[in-house]
């Protein structure tokens, strides 16, 4: 799986051997006004792929979102390296602080984050098992007055957390937080959802 353009995508470490030069004492040497012109072409294209590179690195977007408190948690980095690369048709993105990600655009991305504090037992927020193919996960989901939802891993530690604004929930269904529970699944379970007469 290529790394997903989270926090944790490594760097991969090249090293080449050095090629064999052969001088032939019959060849002439080349001319310093040659020698100079090629150098100037070779810089020149130097510049311009370093120009073009910027230019596209300028257009990536970089969403922000706000680091969790366990973000630092090495489970972390192997949640967020285990996440799709598209979510319902929405494209993965940058985003700037450590165990985090995100899909979509600025201003209407569902935004991810690991290593939040792990919910307790609460009748505040309705507690769902949301089945997969991966395995069954259980989500605290609540919306906020402005219609955001707020997904919360629950029994696992560390916890993710999953925000999704009305700008999608306006068009999809909130199903698609199954398709993250491979990510998670492997977590171990220590609570599971209960009943609201059971939440103390």
């Amino acid at each position: 799986m290529r790394p997903p353009r989270g926090h944790y995508r490594g760097d991969v470490n090249r090293t080449t051997s050095p090629t064999p030069r052969t001088t032939s004492l019959s060849s002439p040497a080349a001319s310093p006004s040659r020698s100079r012109s090629a150098l100037a072409r070779t810089g020149l294209a130097g510049l311009t792929c370093l120009a073009v590179a910027t230019a596209v690195a300028g257009c990536t977007p970089t969403i922000g979102v706000p680091v969790a408190e366990d973000a630092a948690n090495p489970v972390c980095a192997e949640i967020v390296l285990s996440l799709p690369d598209e979510l319902v048709g929405m494209p993965q993105t940058h985003t700037d602080s450590q165990a985090t990600t995100a899909w979509g655009e600025p201003g209407a991305a569902v935004t991810f984050r690991c290593g939040v504090t792990p919910p307790g037992p609460t009748a505040e927020a309705p507690c769902l098992t949301v089945p997969s193919d991966s395995g069954d996960v259980d989500w605290l989901a609540a919306p906020d007055d402005e219609g955001t939802w707020t997904f919360v891993t629950y029994g696992r530690d560390p916890a993710v957390e999953v925000k999704v604004p009305p700008e999608i929930t306006d068009e999809r269904s909130t199903s698609f937080v199954g398709d993250l529970n491979a990510a998670v699944v492997d977590v171990p379970q220590t609570r599971e959802c209960v009943g609201a007469q059971d939440a103390g």
